[in-house]
């Protein structure tokens, strides 16, 4: 046994004597502390791969869903409004028909103008140097061939106003009229078959053979039509065309509204017919013998 040594004496603190014990006290080793080290679980993560999402198509001239109807809806400018500028965004909402260049699109019909293709919802139709007065704008979704769908949901109208509230150019919603969609003012191509259609629209006014019906005129040749379906043209030769399409009553007689006369000139372009080119080196062979000169 370890015998520790303690020695007693007077320490001096703060000016005064203290007794006190100094001795030797023990040192103790610093006890290792034993710690498990566990090494971390791996963490297995799941890796879903991006589905695949698949885009309406935009020339299908139907609807995405076939169970529900499509709807076009103006959203600006708003039914009535007065506006304070001579150039106006047209924004137009769709629902359940997808829109893409060259197929599904929008016609926007400014009063008794011709159509302007619209086929994104994010861009405007931007209308430029606006008379003042009332204005009537008319939307329809077209089929990839331009024609009008047959659902009326899938169109709209709204009238508004340019610096005052006035009705030198207003069509009331109420009374007889015609849309005329196609054929567009200016450059007219004919469809695969060589055909230009008409296609429009009476508003208020049933179509039959007793009652309203439409009368166009093609360069002076007249047509009457007693149902609202499209009427081709065919074998138009090229050149420009004058259009002249009214709504007439039961007595034959054209209707008085602004917007039941349409006047349209058209413009069909030379169509230059491809050539094989085998079938174009022969030919010019064999103009190259006849233009030789003799010997």
């Amino acid at each position: 046994m370890k015998t520790w040594c303690c020695v007693m004496g007077w320490i001096w603190v703060g000016g005064g004597l203290v007794w006190g014990q100094l001795g030797e006290e023990p040192v103790r080793k610093a006890e290792a502390l034993e710690e498990e080290v566990r090494l971390a679980a791996p963490v297995e993560e799941v890796v879903r791969k991006a589905e695949k999402v698949e885009r309406p198509k935009t020339d299908t001239g139907q609807a995405i869903d076939p169970q529900e109807p499509i709807r076009v809806k103006i959203e600006s400018p708003l039914d009535g409004q007065v506006v304070d500028w001579e150039t106006v965004d047209v924004f137009v909402g769709v629902e359940n028909y997808a829109l893409g260049e060259g197929g599904n699109r929008l016609h926007v019909i400014l009063d008794n103008g011709s159509p302007m293709e619209q086929a994104s919802e994010r861009k405007p139709t931007i209308l430029r140097s606006l008379a003042p007065g009332a204005h009537s704008l008319r939307v329809y979704a077209v089929k990839p061939d331009g024609k009008m769908l047959a659902d009326l949901k899938a169109s709209d109208r709204i009238n508004f106003y340019v610096r005052r509230k006035d009705f030198s150019n207003f069509q009331p919603w109420n009374s007889p009229y015609l849309t005329v969609n196609l054929p567009q003012e200016g450059v007219v191509y004919p469809d695969g078959e060589g055909k230009i259609w008409l296609d429009f629209r009476a508003h208020n006014a049933p179509l039959a053979k007793d009652k309203f019906r439409v009368k166009a005129q093609l360069d002076g040749v007249e047509t009457i039509l007693s149902k609202e379906e499209s009427y081709p043209w065919g074998g138009l030769a090229e050149g420009r065309h004058r259009l002249l399409v009214e709504l007439i009553d039961e007595d034959g007689d054209p209707v008085s509204e602004m917007f039941a006369r349409v006047e349209r000139t058209i413009e069909v372009p030379r169509m230059v017919k491809a050539v094989n080119p085998n079938e174009a080196d022969s030919a010019n062979l064999w103009l190259r013998k006849k233009t030789k000169p003799a010997q």
